[in-house]
């Protein structure tokens, strides 16, 4: 029977010791690299390493957020509600009954416009007879986008006008709270009721009546679609104004089946329009 030769101590201890030096070694070779490579006189670029290709994102706008900026924001809603409107007149999607309602819209928003210019200029302000930039980018632009190629461009005009009025009167009732004058505050109360007006008068056409008068949110049911997924509008949505999201839905189905979905948001400090911005 063959016995293993029993390790003295002296050799363990050379053994480890010629261990912890290699690895002790290569430790040292890869803080070496580390301090090298993070010390001065190194070149390459500074910015911090990017995984993937997402964009960038953007720096929200600054300025002082005041009743110009609220009733410049407002302005601009209405222009951004005439650009769309006009758009859709364009299309020549819609029956003569539509586009006398269309073409009243579009007047009534002018005369808010001018109305709320007016405000503005009493307070020592620049108006802001424009649609709003940041909600025409990113949220109208899509929309007529998919509106042109729609399988029904007629539905999609109606609800995107519906969203719109919607969007407005919610704006209006959120900007009341906020501003500082009662005189402007009564002024955006009266326009904000024109502008959900608006939107009862399209509700009623789109659902029909007496479907379309009351919503069933009010009895504590679910809100229903229609068999095709679209959000279906009523002339009473709530019993006290929404300020949420105004769900969306345009467009054909793309090759997943799925339908352009946006919701509508209130205006906030990214889609403000600044004292400083002018058209």
């Amino acid at each position: 029977m063959n016995e293993t030769t029993p390790t003295t101590s002296s050799e363990s201890a050379r053994r480890f010791d010629r261990r912890s030096m290699l690895r002790a070694g290569g430790i040292t070779v890869s803080l070496g690299a580390i301090l090298a490579a993070c010390g001065e006189g190194r070149s390459g670029l500074e910015e911090p390493g990017r995984v993937g290709t997402a964009t960038p994102g953007t720096s929200l706008l600054e300025g002082p957020i005041d009743d110009l900026t609220y009733l410049r924001t407002a302005q601009s809603l209405e222009h951004t509600a005439i650009d769309v409107y006009e758009t859709a007149l364009g299309l020549g999607v819609l029956d003569a009954t539509a586009t006398a309602v269309v073409r009243r819209f579009i007047a009534d928003h002018g005369e808010h416009s001018a109305a709320i210019g007016r405000l503005i200029s009493g307070l020592g302000g620049e108006v802001f007879n424009c649609a709003n930039p940041w909600i025409m980018e990113r949220t109208i632009e899509p929309i007529l986008e998919r509106i042109q190629s729609s399988d029904d461009p007629t539905r999609d005009v109606l609800a995107t006008a519906h969203a719109l009025e919607s969007l407005a009167g919610a704006t209006y009732q959120l900007f009341t709270g906020m501003l500082s004058d009662p005189q402007l505050r009564k002024a955006a109360m009266t326009i904000g009721a024109e502008e959900q007006r608006h939107a009862a008068t399209l509700a009623m056409a789109i659902t029909g009546t007496p479907a379309g008068y009351v919503s069933p949110a009010l009895f504590g049911e679910e809100l229903p679609r229609t068999d095709a997924g679209f959000p279906i509008p009523y002339a009473i949505a709530s019993t006290f104004g929404r300020l949420g999201a105004q769900d969306l839905v345009v467009g054909a189905r793309d090759a997943d089946g799925a339908r352009l979905t946006i919701g509508l948001q209130t205006p906030a400090e990214n889609s403000y329009v600044y004292e400083f911005m002018n058209c």
